[in-house]
């Protein structure tokens, strides 16, 4: 043989095994060769390893304690720590925490305690930890186990907890027993009493039933909460020659035979084990029981595993710290960081690999002091895509890619002072990624925001596609190829809930909500991805203060899109309330970053009851679950299946980045839910108005309605918006009730339904953003996304076309009150109010509710609506007398800036509302009359919730305006360097190259 065939191959056997198994230039684990899957019937499958024996003598003994045994003895065996990681997680799920996974209504307090070991010595101990229902009172509760696998059982023993008598818990005032059936619960039959005795367990035996769950149904008494100290389950009574040492253990071998499904002499062979060593009754150890029940959990995970081996045999994932901060969204870490900056070194790039019935790690990239995340992987599975920060002050998140065949890295962003992460591959071979190059910060607060951004697969022409208030996050790409993110989103309402799911093509073009974006429920949806061969998602449901981690849920837009319309909890399946929780999903079991291998099993970042830290598990709805990596000093996130899959078939690009405009189409602006009850003919003209996001965080006040409660950063009005407002103009609604307009591109706009009176009859409380040559179409004013828009001829809008926008007195602009109401005030208002002293109403709130009376129906000097502007120190603004006086609720009647999630009636706030209007209309005011043109300002001004400043410098208080204007420039800088970038792109795709 020639040399150069010898090299030849040598080269294509390296670049065999790179493909098969990564590259890092380390030893593979030797775990998978040892560890054959159980094709056939198997005896003694962990026999001869070092720790065979001390691990089934500790079965045997006591199989409940083995857990601690099984890892301790992963600390003691590197070799085998995954292998006895996994058994030590089935001895948790079987013994340890026997009862399986449990759940509630409500969670105060811990659900571990309910099959902890502690034993009460009273019903008032406070001692041990406990499970509460507080602080529900008087209501219909539950909690419940799930089941591996189902069981036979036959009873159980509660013991109540009873803080008596100061505490707000009793025993309940009754109870009973359901088991699940399927999807349903039933009451089991041949129940004894159900007791509420306290300092005891009460017990009740029933009919034994073979179930998946068990659950405690409880009404608490009128006025007092309840909860349990501990909650044991029977099993069904075994035969009397059952032998004693091996009892506990069999109950658990019996169900692992059902699921066996698919193998039925694997099902027979189990059986004859268990039958053999039935027969031998006291002559059978605890140790041949032991070494029964390790061959049958062996058996078990083949089963569970079979299925998903190709995509289980390379997983790429992350070891990093609890992505989150005060927020779930806080994730940036940026280096130049106005406030919060979470950085923990201590990263990993990794490798599982499955080629056996256990899974070994290698280290594709190991960074001490950095933190590597958010790994993706190409279509045919040769490159991962990933964020890396390799310093806290002196590097950011920015892109890398690492090609699996070659081992070669490559940066793809950088920039300092700007964090880019959380990156996916599109099918038209682009990246769709989350930065901060937007140069935001958070409304509610001052960390930066992040938002959608696109680049070639080179890292070329990076743009702006996402122009969101405050936070997107977690990209993912669909089945069908449509890209899905988190947005959360809180234009004119409270902050904390609406955080639901929106989607958008590729381009960034058809942005629109995807679920529960009127809703308080659920808190927040993260992580989420789409189902393959259904039109559902999966999702992890959370709160708002919170880190990243939750419970696992669906999603189903087919159902609803709205709170709990669409929404499962699983693992276990179980009722899903709408509830309105900030710290939502906090308790028992957790979970990080789904990944769908099928309809109802998953892989997924998991920590058991909350505790310890989170590792790459397999488990399907039910919660029965596979260990299948984990750290023990460190959390495994985002895993992802290294191998070809199905390339969704490119959506081809409609935006054209030479134009600045795009185009509105509304078909009926009556038949949506927004305007339901409104006479036809009552909505003369839509008002466009866009957003302007701070730059920086500089000053506070705070803000309060029916959503709670918030900090507004550099706040721009009192209790009023959260943002600057502008006005870029109106567009007529035909009598049919079309309408058709450009708006400008890459700006986020939202729309008001007004009347013949320039009144906002309805308000849209999100935004919309068009790109460039982008034509987005509605069917009405908050249409239903499930339902067809009636077949309708041309509308008169679509005849005529799109127009530009009718000016509102002048060409667009922020909206100010030192602009636009000031010079209606000095024109009509000062001569009378003038005096230093401010309003009655503003110093009792008792006094007269109309502030314009005066005593005898005299004019005199009343109190001041002058521009005379004085310094609020905390909120860094000169507020005039004349804004200080007029932005309370006795005057105008704006929209609540914490108004509640839900679409709110036509006509319920505004202008259309406020006592000032009415007054001025009915010219009672002193001969006050003002003409048309300042009635629609000042009806707008408190339709756009009595905005003060017409942009974030105005009335700033010139101290802290140079810390304002320094993050304002590198938003300019940031947006010269953009300007380049498509520019760029404008010169590549009119070359005659494929546009990326």
């Amino acid at each position: 043989m020639r040399n150069d065939q010898c090299i030849a191959i040598v080269v294509l056997w390296v670049a065999w095994a790179a493909v098969a198994g990564g590259w890092n230039g380390g030893a593979r684990g030797s775990e998978a060769g040892s560890y054959a899957w159980p094709e056939r019937p198997v005896e003694g499958y962990f026999a001869g390893r070092p720790w065979y024996g001390e691990l089934t003598a500790a079965l045997a003994s006591e199989a409940a304690a083995a857990e601690d045994t099984a890892r301790r003895l992963a600390r003691r065996h590197e070799g085998d720590r995954l292998v006895l990681e996994a058994i030590a997680d089935w001895l948790r799920e079987d013994f340890s925490h026997g009862n399986g996974s449990a759940a509630a209504s409500h969670v105060e307090g811990s659900l571990e305690a309910l099959s902890d070991s502690h034993t009460p010595k009273d019903s008032n101990d406070q001692s041990i930890p406990r499970f509460t229902w507080w602080a529900r009172k008087g209501s219909r509760e539950w909690v419940q186990y799930n089941f591996p696998e189902p069981r036979q059982v036959s009873g159980v023993e509660v013991y109540w907890f009873d803080d008596r008598p100061r505490g707000g818990c009793r025993v309940p005032h009754s109870w009973e027993v359901l088991y699940r059936d399927g999807r349903q619960w039933k009451p089991v039959e041949g129940a004894g009493a159900y007791g509420v005795e306290r300092d005891r367990y009460n017990k009740v035996t029933f009919e034994p039933v073979k179930t998946s769950g068990l659950r405690l149904a409880v009404r608490l008494q009128e006025n007092y909460s309840s909860g349990v100290l501990s909650w044991k389950v029977l099993p069904e009574h075994l035969s009397a020659k059952a032998p004693a040492p091996g009892l506990a253990l069999r109950r658990r071998i019996e169900p692992m035979v059902d699921s066996l499904g698919g193998a039925p002499h694997l099902r027979r062979s189990l059986r004859d084990r268990i039958d053999t060593l039935a027969a031998r009754g006291e002559a059978a150890t605890g140790q041949q029981w032991a070494e029964l029940y390790l061959d049958a959990a062996a058996l078990r995970r083949a089963a569970r595993l079979a299925p998903h081996r190709d995509a289980l045999r390379r997983v790429v994932f992350a070891k990093h710290f609890l992505m989150g901060g005060s927020h779930y969204a806080y994730t940036e870490g940026q280096s130049d960081a106005q406030h919060e900056r979470h950085f923990r070194p201590g990263s990993a790039l990794c490798m599982m690999e499955l080629d056996g019935l256990f899974a070994s790690v290698r280290t594709l990239i190991d960074d001490p002091g950095g933190v590597l995340r958010d790994p993706d992987v190409c279509y045919d599975g040769r490159r991962v895509l990933f964020a890396w920060k390799k310093s806290d002050r002196e590097d950011d998140y920015h892109l890398h890619e690492l090609d699996l065949t070659t081992g070669e890295r490559r940066k793809l962003s950088e920039g300092l002072g700007y964090a880019d992460y959380e990156a996916a591959y599109l099918p038209d071979g682009n990246i769709v990624f989350n930065s901060t190059r937007s140069i935001q910060t958070v409304d509610c607060w001052w960390t930066e925001v992040s938002n959608l951004f696109l680049c070639d697969a080179d890292g070329r022409f990076i743009r702006q596609v996402g122009f969101d208030q405050v936070h997107t996050n977690f990209p993912t790409v669909t089945c069908d190829g449509r890209v899905i993110y988190t947005r959360w989103d809180y234009n004119d309402r409270g902050q904390i809930y609406p955080q639901g799911l929106f989607q958008m093509n590729p381009d960034g073009t058809a942005q629109r909500a995807l679920y529960g974006n009127n809703s308080y429920f659920p808190t927040t949806l993260i992580h989420a991805r789409s189902i393959p061969g259904t039109g559902k998602y999966v999702a992890i449901f959370t709160g708002h203060h919170t880190t990243q981690k939750g419970w696992l849920g669906i999603i189903d837009p087919g159902r609803g899109r709205e709170e709990n319309q669409g929404a499962q909890l699983i693992a276990p399946v179980r009722e899903t309330p709408a509830v309105r929780i900030d710290r939502y999903g906090q308790s028992g079991d957790q979970f990080l970053y789904p990944y769908p291998l099928s309809e109802r099993e998953f892989l997924v970042s998991f920590q058991a009851g909350g505790e310890g830290q989170f590792g790459i598990y397999y488990i399907d709805e039910d919660g029965r679950r596979e260990l299948l990596a984990n750290d023990p000093g460190n959390h495994c996130n985002r895993p992802i299946p290294v191998r070809p899959r199905p390339r969704p078939t490119p959506r081809p690009s409609t935006v054209d980045y030479r134009k600045s405009t795009g185009a509105v189409f509304l078909q009926d602006v009556y038949g949506g839910l927004g305007l339901q009850g409104v006479e036809r003919g009552t909505i003369a003209a839509l008002r466009v108005i866009a957003l302007e996001y701070r730059a920086a965080g500089v000053g506070e006040n705070r803000n309060r309605g029916p959503a709670g409660g918030a900090l507004v950063s550099t706040p721009i009005s009192i209790n009023g918006a959260w943002d600057v407002k502008r006005i870029l103009g109106t567009a007529p609604v035909l009598p049919d009730g079309s309408a058709a307009f450009e708006v400008p591109a890459r700006m986020p706009i939202y729309f008001q339904a007004v009347d013949a009176n320039g009144h906002a009859v309805q308000t849209m409380r999100s935004w919309t953003t068009l790109m460039p040559g982008e034509v987005q179409s509605c069917v009405g004013c908050h249409d239903h996304k499930n339902s067809s828009p009636p077949v309708v001829g041309l509308t008169e809008a679509a005849r005529k076309g799109p127009r530009p926008l009718e000016e509102f007195y002048g060409p667009a602009r922020g909206f100010s009150f030192i602009q636009e109401i000031q010079p209606i005030l000095d024109r009509h208002c000062v001569a009378c109010h003038h005096l230093a002293e401010p309003p009655p109403y503003l110093r009792n709130a008792s006094s007269r509710p109309r502030p314009w009376e005066r005593e005898n129906d005299e004019i005199v000097p009343a109190f001041s609506l002058r521009g005379v502007q004085t310094l609020d120190k905390r909120a860094e603004r000169l507020w005039s007398d004349s804004y200080v006086a007029l932005a309370h609720r006795r005057v105008a009647n704006w929209m609540n800036p914490q108004s509640a999630p839900p679409v709110q009636p036509p006509y319920s706030t505004g202008a259309a509302r406020s006592p000032v209007i009415e007054m001025l209309e009915r010219g009672e005011h002193f001969g006050v009359s003002l003409d048309r043109e300042a009635m629609d300002k000042l009806a707008l001004w408190i339709d756009l919730l009595v905005p003060y400043a017409g942009d974030y410098t105005e009335a700033m208080n010139p101290e802290v305006l140079p810390r304002y204007l320094h993050f304002l420039e590198k938003r300019q800088r940031w947006q010269e360097e953009e300007a380049r970038n498509i520019a760029a792109l404008i010169e590549h795709f009119e070359t005659g190259r494929s546009a990326p």
